[in-house]
């Protein structure tokens, strides 16, 4: 399958870093959104276990932030609909670890 040359695509100032994204999106099979999305659950989570020593908030912590960025990302029309159900799937069983693990 051929993709279009990167040459091809016009990163104004109207399609920007919409643009790219949607590029990149078309040439890696929409695995770079996906992926982006991982690593900002990652280094959210990491970031705050490291500062509080706090597992379950750790776990919110990524996915409230992996859930504002990925409401962008569908809005945006980066994401499709079934990757921002998983999405709102993780973030919501992130806080439930949290609501549940409280004694």
């Amino acid at each position: 399958m051929s993709y279009p040359s990167p040459t091809d695509i016009n990163f104004n100032a109207t399609t920007g870093l919409s643009g790219m994204f949607n590029y990149l999106n078309a040439v890696t099979n929409s695995w770079f959104s996906n992926l982006f999305l991982i690593s900002i659950y990652i280094i959210f989570a990491t970031g705050f276990y490291f500062a509080k020593r706090d597992f379950g908030g750790s776990l919110t912590i990524g996915g409230f932030a992996t859930f504002i960025i990925g409401l962008l990302f569908w809005v945006g029309g980066v994401i499709s609909g079934v990757t921002f159900a998983f999405v709102v799937a993780i973030a919501i069983m992130s806080f439930a670890s949290l609501w549940i693990g409280r004694d």
